[in-house]
């Protein structure tokens, strides 16, 4: 779970709560865990902070972050140790295989849906999309209105164009994210490739890379972390030196109980790790734990400011 340079204890073991607490949580992240307790003497006693402000403020509700962390009683490195740290953390996302008929496909604020369209191409939406399928003898359309999708485009003798505004992308057999914000358009190539059509212009999408567009902003091309870039599809976003403004709208964009970011200071703060969709309250104790914040919140939102 944790590659790459090595991070502070205190990141760390918010990393191992977040892990723990997870729904699919297996014995392997288990044994793991108790690897990286023995591999230092600080790894305990960081993972026993960590738990303290996590079960302090785990209503959240009106109160303001602690600054030091009681005495951690529930789920401590002991607690996980004996056995008694199976938690299990609804995700609040609906997933499922469903059989698909040709035409308009959508999720709400917090919802995952999975299909299977009439030609064999498999699609997950992520929350808050818009779809509409049309196949026809020469050719299968995909338009995509807003939000996110995954989509395992079925080998077939038709092209298959996937419509984004002025934008389109056409694939034989190709897996590919595609992400709608407005005007704003990302296409990726996970496996296989397809050709872009943007301004004019018909590029190639090889697989590995992806392609961002944007009215009045020239088209960009890289080749991201592609691991991070699907763990939307586990009901996770991963997030590299990301703002905390910008990790909060995203975020947000599973729950309708907002994380307010007002405070300019905070908004501009960086963070990295990875995080539960759909549940603002953990990504709030994340953020108290790991940067000098205070979190305070009631049933309609959960708001971020500088402590002190």
């Amino acid at each position: 779970m944790f590659r790459g340079e090595p991070e502070n204890a205190n990141r760390q073991a918010a990393d191992w709560l977040a892990r723990l607490h997870a729904d699919d949580r297996a014995p392997g992240d288990e044994a793991a865990f108790r690897a990286w307790l023995k591999a230092d003497a600080s790894h305990a006693d960081a993972f026993d902070r960590a738990s303290g402000i996590w079960d302090a403020v785990g209503g959240l509700r009106g109160q303001p972050v602690a600054s030091a962390p009681p005495a951690p009683e529930r789920l401590s490195r002991r607690a996980v140790l004996a056995g008694g740290g199976a938690l299990v953390v609804a995700s609040g996302l609906t997933l499922g295989w469903q059989d698909a008929h040709a035409g308009t496909y959508r999720t709400g604020i917090g919802e995952q849906r999975r299909l299977v369209l009439d030609d064999g191409t498999r699609v997950m939406l992520d929350t808050d999309t818009s779809i509409r399928f049309r196949a026809r003898d020469d050719v299968r359309t995909l338009s995509l209105t807003a939000g996110r999708i995954d989509i395992d485009i079925a080998a077939d003798p038709r092209p298959f164009v996937i419509e984004a505004g002025e934008r389109r992308a056409t694939a034989q057999a190709a897996r590919l994210d595609l992400r709608r914000e407005g005007d704003r358009i990302a296409f990726t190539a996970i496996q296989g490739s397809a050709r872009i059509l943007s301004a004019g212009t018909e590029m190639s999408l090889t697989s590995g890379n992806r392609i961002a567009m944007a009215a009045g902003r020239a088209d960009r091309l890289d080749r991201p972390e592609i691991e991070d870039l699907v763990a939307w599809q586990s009901g996770r976003l991963a997030f590299r030196d990301e703002t905390v403004a910008r990790a909060a709208a995203e975020m947000n964009r599973y729950s309708r109980r907002a994380l307010v970011v007002s405070d300019a200071r905070v908004a501009a703060m960086r963070l990295s790790g990875v995080y539960r969709v759909g549940d603002p309250e953990a990504f709030a104790r994340s953020l108290a734990l790991l940067l000098p914040v205070r979190v305070t919140a009631d049933d309609d939102a959960i708001r971020i400011q500088a402590a002190g």
